[in-house]
């Protein structure tokens, strides 16, 4: 009896660590361990007001689309802080600092858009603030390659230097995010990054797993009761 009470402990254990490891994470602030863990798609040389449908830094590409991927969506290149776009958070809301500037991508009015990336990554993530000086609520939903939710980051946002990081990690490797809003918006400081540390298995192996260690205590089970 205390060895099939300490193998369904194992069991157990097992399954709690794999579904946290695969778990869809979001990050709450570009803080030094996201900063370092990523790498920021730079778009400074973009003049202001230049309307562009993607941006890359020679590795990934994040190309903007409507909402349902169909059409290319255009944006309209903006710096915060200046003439182009106002406002926009600081430390430790957003990666810009004190007195530094931030480029930025205003949505021309689109309430939603989509943003796919040229090959999936296990981090991603970018800043949003409303056009509007008031708050709004504004939502970003990440989806692997195959369409599937991997979960979604809901935040009210103010338009007054009130500009807010929508990141997240996944084991499941992110392809797309849809991101929308109550009101027209602007986004900038995307930033990517891969998972370190062990491959986690995919979820139909882990329940072969599963399946057989279950398999391998019932005759145990069995054995106890007679």
């Amino acid at each position: 009896m205390k060895r099939f009470s300490l193998m369904l402990a194992a069991a157990i254990a097992v399954w709690a660590f794999t579904a946290k490891a695969m778990a869809f994470t979001p990050i709450s602030s570009p803080d030094a361990a996201y900063l370092a863990s990523t790498t920021y798609i730079d778009p400074s040389a973009i003049l202001d007001w230049t309307n562009v449908t993607s941006i890359s830094d020679g590795t990934l590409i994040v190309s903007f689309k409507n909402a349902a991927g169909s059409a290319p969506l255009t944006m309209n290149k903006r710096t915060a802080l200046g003439s182009s776009w106002a406002t926009w958070s600081q430390a430790p809301d957003s990666q810009r600092g004190a007195g530094d500037v931030l480029p930025v991508f205003y949505s021309n009015g689109a309430t939603a858009a989509r943003f796919v990336l040229s090959s999936p990554v296990n981090i991603f993530g970018f800043e949003a603030e409303p056009e509007p000086f008031s708050v709004h609520t504004m939502v970003a939903s990440f989806y692997d390659a195959s369409d599937n939710l991997l979960g979604t980051i809901s935040r009210n946002v103010d338009g007054i230097a009130g500009a807010r990081l929508f990141a997240a990690s996944s084991p499941t490797p992110i392809a797309y995010v849809v991101f929308s809003s109550q009101v027209d918006w602007a986004v900038g400081a995307f930033r990517y990054g891969t998972l370190g540390g062990p491959v986690i298995p995919e979820p139909g192996t882990m329940a072969l797993f599963g399946t057989g260690l279950v398999a391998g205590l019932l005759p145990l089970r069995r054995r106890l009761r007679a």
